[in-house]
């Protein structure tokens, strides 16, 4: 016991030796009360919450007009858009809610906090902050059942409160593809398509990104996958390469250690993507934006990430290089289309199928 007590002792002077040869050298450093601390803290969570309603609002923007250019893309799925988001408070934190009220109208009913400038919603009157409590005649409890109701109908009738006032507006839809967008905090660049039909955009992209027209692009981009069912293809290709990891383990006893599945995911990869940008290059193109300058985000990607600049064998992306080039290609083709006066559709049998459908 006296040599472990001798050890530990001998540990503890070490330790203080350590620490106070690592001290600060200035002894007399500003001290900040806990207080100031703290109202700071606050100042800067309402800038990053507000910070990220003005992207999302932007995001919306650009992701309305896409999904209503697109509609001759989307074959049959598409729904009814109105072009208004709505909330309520049970999405968001309790120490978030006090800072949003100072913006938003926040209830246990939904509430609208997003209307699209050209959309069906802006133009039968509806405005940001209108409590909603009917759609159609049903009584409305929270987003999620709102959004039930708006799904599937061709026209709304609303009920709403505004200013103590109830109101009842009617409006008519439009056509667009049966797609989301959803933005979410994260560092990376990057952007991406789901399979539970939406595309996922990073904080860390919209700060990248410098105009409408790039962010046109990338978007579309992502929709186009949808758009060409390339996540049901690659799902298929994967449960085929571990149906064969299968096989062989059964025939032969051999562990592929899942081999032929991430083989499977690599399976026509490039040319899923080659096919998203010719074909979301023409999204963008329907959405209305002039895009003969978005391609150079791809230059400007090179500068991020130089290992896309190389054709790496078994990459899931095609290089920088090419992307850009086929994209700055489909450009043309799109502006000789706009002079001949043909249709804004990609030249392929397919959607030929899809306009006489």
């Amino acid at each position: 016991m006296r040599k472990k007590a001798k050890v530990i002792n001998l540990l503890i002077f070490i330790l203080t030796i350590l620490i106070s040869g690592c001290a600060p050298s200035i002894k007399e450093i500003p001290q900040v009360p806990k207080e100031v601390i703290e109202a700071e803290r606050i100042k800067q969570r309402k800038i990053a919450l507000f910070t990220y309603f003005e992207r999302k609002e932007r995001l919306n923007n650009i992701w309305y007009n896409l999904i209503t250019g697109a509609t001759p893309l989307c074959k049959k799925t598409v729904r009814p858009i109105y072009g208004f988001e709505i909330h309520d408070k049970e999405m968001y934190k309790e120490e978030d809610i006090k800072i949003l009220t100072e913006k938003f109208v926040l209830d246990n009913k939904p509430t609208v906090w997003y209307i699209h400038q050209n959309s069906p919603a802006c133009k039968a009157g509806l405005k940001v902050n209108d409590k909603i409590s009917k759609i159609n005649d049903k009584e409305v409890k929270d987003t999620r059942s709102a959004k039930e109701i708006t799904k599937n109908s061709k026209n709304l009738k609303l009920l709403i409160e505004r200013n103590g006032e109830t109101i009842e507006l009617n409006m008519d839809s439009v056509e667009g593809c049966d797609y989301e967008v959803e933005l979410v905090f994260h560092e990376s660049i990057n952007a991406w398509a789901a399979p539970e039909g939406k595309v996922y955009v990073t904080t860390g992209l919209m700060r990248f990104i410098q105009s409408d027209e790039e962010l046109a692009l990338v978007l579309g981009h992502e929709l186009a996958h949808h758009v060409m069912g390339h996540i049901t293809k690659k799902m298929g290709n994967v449960i085929l390469g571990s149906l064969i990891d299968i096989l062989i383990a059964v025939t032969t006893g051999v562990d592929t250690q899942g081999t032929f599945q991430q083989l499977g995911a690599l399976v026509y990869s490039k040319e899923f993507e080659k096919e998203a940008d010719y074909v979301g290059t023409y999204i963008a193109a329907r959405g209305g934006y002039n895009i003969d300058n978005a391609v150079d985000i791809w230059r400007r990607m090179a500068v991020e990430f130089p290992s896309a600049i190389s054709d790496v064998f078994l990459a899931t992306h095609p290089s920088s290089p090419e992307r850009f080039l086929l994209v700055e290609k489909t450009v043309k083709e799109i502006g000789e289309k706009k002079l001949k006066g043909e249709p804004l559709l990609p030249s392929s049998e397919y959607f030929k199928e899809k306009k006489n459908e």
